[in-house]
């Protein structure tokens, strides 16, 4: 295969000057330390049109930009809940960025997406009207600017809160920061159905950033819990086969959860349409997880497993009644085996967001639970 080396040109303006020792009448930094503009080392590496590219960002001045929580309060801290990065070669070419919010509880400042520009606008500035190909890259069949995201990341930043006098600033340069994003596995980056993988696990910054203060900035994410429960995971191609455990291990992506009995002719399609739904959304870089929940009247589970690939299916058993748990919000409407085909969607904060109602008599309009999912899939997150 062949590769294709990059060398970064530094021509990114450095970030605002200013010391952190004391803030101006309006909240800004004051001149004071010298600066260390924000660069890169690293590189993007990955496989695409059976050609391996290389882009070296080592060296490249990049711009970062935290929020952190105004806290004026003598000796407090401010917590951050939001960070961007960005940095490119000459005339904004290969530009890469990485956006962060705040998570739940423990999670930290967590990655919500990455973005490169395979082709982009001259200096990052669309009404400029030119178009910059990042050099040496595939060439790519669509025409105008090409960005590749993912939406569905596994990574988290590590920032500790900020100290004063920085931390009651309204605009505060940080001096020096080194910014490391950690990763749970490879990120998928996706263009109007083109993709690659790639680690970016190696690619780092170290310098100056800059801060806005904001009094209203959350920290923290809330998170609804879940219908508490645990169960044998049975499906033999489910990451957690058989093993026993809760919706607590979705916890961050869109859940839809789905209540059938294995000898149910309407509960066995909906169980195979969960899996369509999985492969759908999954393939749309939607961070999303369907799951089933057997009957604990049981007669014949492989009626179920062979419908699926790698969605969960869970065993319900008399001691733990599930299906009653996840019914609990709802008890009254129906009752007892009337449940069985009730559908019910989470948001991201654990948040219930649809409910799809059975009609009692364990049979299921398949197109109206396809739509409910679908509804509940692409409702905006919680901000």
């Amino acid at each position: 295969m062949k590769t294709i080396r990059l060398t970064s040109t530094v021509l990114a303006l450095a970030l605002a000057a200013g010391g952190c020792a004391s803030s101006d009448s309006a909240g800004g930094a004051a001149a004071g330390a010298a600066d260390t503009p924000l660069k890169a080392v690293g590189a993007l590496t990955t496989e695409i049109d059976k050609g391996t590219f290389t882009v070296d960002y080592t060296g490249a001045v990049a711009t970062a930009t935290l929020k952190h929580r105004l806290n004026k309060s003598p000796g407090g801290l401010a917590c951050v809940p939001s960070a961007s990065i960005s940095v490119a070669l000459k005339d904004s070419a290969c530009k890469l960025e990485f956006n962060y919010e705040a998570g739940f509880a423990g999670e930290g400042l967590v990655l919500k997406t990455v973005n490169f520009h395979a082709r982009g606008w001259l200096h990052g500035d669309k009404s400029l009207n030119v178009l910059v190909e990042c050099p040496g890259w595939t060439k790519e069949p669509a025409k105008g600017e090409v960005v590749y995201t993912s939406s569905a990341v596994d990574g988290a930043l590590k920032i500790m809160p900020i100290a004063q006098p920085e931390a009651g600033m309204a605009k505060a340069v940080l001096r020096n920061k080194e910014l490391a994003t950690t990763f749970g596995k490879v990120t998928t980056m996706k263009f109007q159905g083109r993709k690659f993988d790639v680690d970016l696990s190696k690619i780092t910054f170290k310098g100056d950033v800059v801060s806005m203060g904001d009094e209203n900035a959350q920290c923290v994410k809330t998170f609804h819990d879940y219908p508490k429960w645990k169960l044998q995971d049975i499906n033999p191609g489910s990451a957690g086969a058989n093993t026993t455990y809760g919706l607590d291990a979705f916890k961050g992506k869109k859940v839809v959860v789905a209540l059938v009995s294995d000898w149910c002719a309407s509960c066995i399609s909906q169980t195979k349409l969960m899996q369509k739904l999985q492969d759908k959304y999954v393939a749309a870089g939607k961070n999303v997880q369907m799951v089933v929940i057997n009957d604990k009247q049981s007669n014949d589970k492989s009626k179920l497993t062979s419908q699926v690939t790698n969605i969960p299916i869970f065993q319900d058993v008399a001691g733990v009644d599930a299906w009653a748990k996840m019914d609990a919000p709802h008890v009254g409407k129906f009752k007892n085996s009337e449940i069985r085909n009730s559908g019910y969607g989470f948001a991201m904060n654990g948040e219930e967001i649809m409910y799809f109602a059975p009609n009692g008599t364990g049979s299921l309009n398949l197109t109206a639970f396809e739509q409910a999912v679908e509804a509940a899939i692409n409702k905006p997150d919680e901000p």
